[in-house]
């Protein structure tokens, strides 16, 4: 009985495999096609097919025109002309096997001025769970994942950030004293990853890493859910992550 599932769960894995090749080729030799014409050529029907563009696209193996049309998207243009993705692609590709090593919510976030925005998201499976949004935009000082990219800024910028950007307290626990901040960063610093205790949200525990001064990944975990060990293998999972993205 194992054997066969196994098997069923390849089958299917093959046949969606199978089904992503036929679009984006079917794409690659038609040229730009909506959703129903490239249904039509692959036999894919249109209830199967809106997920697997929306997949392609978001992995840049496709990209869709203000008309709707789907064209091809930079990962293949990337990968006939040998050049390598952009960290910020490849950083995307990585979240769901952080969430999936953690249990608990990943994100990317991109520094916009003195705020974080995210731009990708692999939730957890928990019922309890923090759920940012891509597209929303929290403040670098009260997040685990601006923090990272403040610990990461070079001297000059940090001061600059420090002597300009309004600090809002959300929490008792909000870092907004410069004194406090700069300690606090200098810690990020030694260790090599930032923790936000409950600073933005009751309840949350934000364990993030910069991957250069304008990006970072962050682990969100609810406080009943959080402890020393939970914090080790939260901070291994993101040290993989960072290594992986540096290898490639």
């Amino acid at each position: 009985m194992k054997s066969m599932s196994m098997k069923l769960q390849s089958g299917a894995a093959v046949k969606s495999a199978a089904r992503a090749l036929d679009v984006v080729e079917e794409v690659a030799r038609r040229g730009p096609a909506n959703a129903r014409a490239i249904s039509r050529a692959t036999g894919i029907p249109e209830s199967s097919l809106s997920y697997l563009l929306g997949t392609l696209a978001d992995r840049g193996w496709l990209a869709q025109a203000a008309d709707r049309t789907y064209v091809t998207g930079p990962a293949l243009q990337r990968l006939t002309t040998g050049t390598p993705a952009p960290l910020e692609d490849r950083a995307r590709a990585v979240l769901r096997e952080l969430t999936a090593s953690t249990g608990e919510t990943s994100s990317l976030f991109v520094r916009r001025g003195s705020e974080i925005e995210a731009v990708e998201v692999a939730l957890s499976s928990h019922f309890l769970r923090f759920t940012p949004q891509t597209g929303l935009r929290f403040p670098l000082h009260g997040f685990a994942a601006g923090k990272a990219i403040l610990a990461a800024l070079p001297a000059a910028a940090l001061d600059a950030y420090l002597a300009e950007a309004h600090r809002t307290r959300f929490t008792a626990h909000t870092l907004t004293d410069e004194a406090a901040l700069r300690r606090d960063l200098a810690r990020t610093r030694e260790r090599g990853y930032a923790v936000a205790k409950e600073e933005h949200t009751l309840g949350v525990i934000g364990i993030g890493i910069a991957l250069d001064p304008t990006l970072a990944i962050s682990v969100a975990i609810p406080s009943p859910r959080f402890d020393a060990d939970t914090q080790l293998r939260t901070v291994a999972a993101l040290q993989r992550v960072r290594e992986t993205l540096r290898q490639a």
